[in-house]
């Protein structure tokens, strides 16, 4: 009988050391329970579920449980409302719409642009799907400088900052340099300002792509010399250059007369057309030609 005892007596002291010498504890402290100091599987379990942000203190269907239960039943029981179906959704790509089970879509995925849900679609909590149809623009109705026109009948798209702090780089006022559809970013006009070249997003100088103009020579930096418009670009360094006739053009087509600042200019590509010519684009209405290289245009970078 003391053998028993004794046996069921250590067997308690174990169990006891091993509770309360864990990490958590199986229940809330309450009433005239002793505070042990450690934290209960029920508030790391509710402490989990508000840094991730799920659930709600309130009161459900079930009543009222207090903040802990109310927001771990209902974070347990919560189910994605998106209205996105598998038709929306590239084929492949797995999603949930309106259930916890996943779903792939079988959206046909040639010649498309943007996400991987389709434009206009929601899913998971209040995200919506930007995922578009490249290709001919069938509502465009004039070139986007010509009055009465605006983004949308002309199927520009809104650019976007591209978060990597490099100078020049053009962030009109509720914009940004870089075009959603090739990834290129764009920069500011360039500026002669005494015999420095750099970047602004107010002030313009005209300079000729080879270099025989006034603004082209006698230049002490970024690079000292009679520097090309070719060499003027890349002369800034982080990757600027002088992009080519079609990047401009493509830049027309995504919408840089909406994104970019001052885009009622011709600008020079680094595209050639012959000996003594080359290419340069209008950013405000697409219009493209040839010209001496001697002539002075604008000059705006890529990268």
């Amino acid at each position: 009988m003391k053998k028993t005892i004794l046996i069921a007596v250590a067997a308690f002291a174990i169990a006891a050391v091993a509770l309360f010498g864990s990490k958590y504890v199986l229940a809330e402290q309450s009433g005239s329970s002793p505070e042990s100091g450690a934290t209960s599987y029920i508030k790391a379990t509710y402490d989990s579920i508000v840094a991730l942000g799920h659930g709600s203190v309130a009161a459900g269907a079930w009543g009222d449980w207090g903040s802990y239960w109310n927001r771990i039943r209902s974070a347990a029981e919560w189910v994605p409302n998106g209205t996105a179906g598998t038709g929306d959704v590239l084929t492949s790509k797995t999603f949930f719409p309106n259930s916890r089970s996943s779903q792939t879509g079988t959206y046909d995925n040639s010649n498309l642009v943007g996400t991987n849900i389709r434009s206009g679609t929601t899913y998971g909590v209040g995200q919506t799907g930007t995922m578009v149809a490249s290709g001919p623009c069938s509502t465009q109705v004039a070139h986007d400088d010509a009055a009465g026109t605006n983004e949308t009948i002309n199927c520009s798209k809104t650019w976007a900052d591209p978060g990597d702090s490099v100078t020049g780089t053009d962030l009109r006022s509720g914009r940004g340099g870089q075009d959603p559809v090739t990834g290129l970013i764009w920069s500011n006009l360039l500026k002669r300002n005494g015999t420095v070249i750099e970047f602004s997003p107010t002030t313009n100088t005209t300079f000729s792509w080879d270099a025989s103009h006034a603004n082209n020579i006698g230049i002490t930096a970024p690079v000292a010399g009679n520097r090309t418009a070719v060499q003027l670009c890349a002369d800034q360094g982080n990757g600027w250059r002088l992009p080519t006739q079609k990047e401009l053009m493509q830049a027309y087509i995504d919408g840089s007369y909406w994104n970019l600042t001052q885009p009622s200019n011709n600008f020079w590509s680094a595209t050639v057309y012959s000996a003594t010519n080359a290419w340069y684009v209008a950013l405000n209405n697409g219009y493209t030609d040839a010209t001496y290289k001697s002539t002075a245009r604008q000059l705006r970078c890529v990268r």
